[in-house]
């Protein structure tokens, strides 16, 4: 099965901003294709990722947590909040 490369569209409330462009450039650092969408409302970044070819949303909802939306799952995707910590960063 072929893996699709990550592409990832990076949005957040006003609590995340620093939290959410901190990770947007060590992501960005390490090849992968980022598009940072800024100050949002949660609802339509689905569909404003999946217009972009995008295949993950991220929604940073403050310092230490987020909305992860995959878009890339052959189901139907899955949204999932989690922490900041949980993700696989860039040389980790």
């Amino acid at each position: 099965m072929e893996q699709k490369q990550v592409k990832a569209l990076f949005a957040w409330a006003e609590p995340g901003h620093d939290t959410a462009v901190r990770i947007a450039e060590q992501y960005r650092r390490a090849g992968m294709e980022i598009f940072l969408y800024g100050l949002a409302e949660p609802e339509g970044l689905a569909e404003s990722a999946a217009a972009r070819k995008m295949t993950h949303v991220l929604y940073f909802l403050d310092e230490e947590r987020l909305t992860l939306i995959s878009l890339a799952d052959e189901m139907g995707g899955f949204t999932a909040e989690i922490f900041v910590s949980e993700l696989i960063l860039p040389g980790e």
